[in-house]
């Protein structure tokens, strides 16, 4: 089991850089379209409009995979400490468990279901 932990560090290496890049490329691809004011945009301004809401939405998605893996990774190396020493308790390690993967649902719920703009026109004296 513990072969399987071997080599898994690059896992939240590759979950920081991955999430960095997500929004930094987001921000330019934004900038360069001209969607958003380069100094200090809203943001979540900078992943609403097409081309940049696709990279953002996949981005963020792959994330989500990667934070769960992290979670999952962290779970088993806590719960192969504990065959060998006391390190804590393993209800605490389930919770901690769920809720990493509840986030990691979450992030994935917000790259997929990003804000829309809504175009309303009112009717006045019958004119549309």
């Amino acid at each position: 089991m513990f072969c399987f932990l071997k080599g898994m560090a690059f896992v939240p290496f590759l979950l920081v850089t991955w999430s960095s890049a997500a929004f930094i490329i987001s921000y330019v691809v934004a900038v360069l379209s001209g969607h958003v004011n380069p100094f200090l945009p809203y943001i979540s301004d900078t992943g609403t409009t097409p081309p940049e809401s696709g990279i953002f939405g996949f981005m963020i998605n792959f994330s989500a995979f990667l934070g769960a893996a992290t979670m999952y990774t962290r779970y088993k190396i806590v719960e192969k400490q504990n065959q060998t020493c006391y390190f804590s308790t393993p209800v605490f390690n389930l919770v901690s468990l769920a809720l990493g993967l509840v986030g990691c649902i979450g992030m994935g719920i917000v790259a997929n279901f990003q804000s829309v703009t809504l175009k309303i026109s009112t009717e006045i004296n019958g004119d549309v």
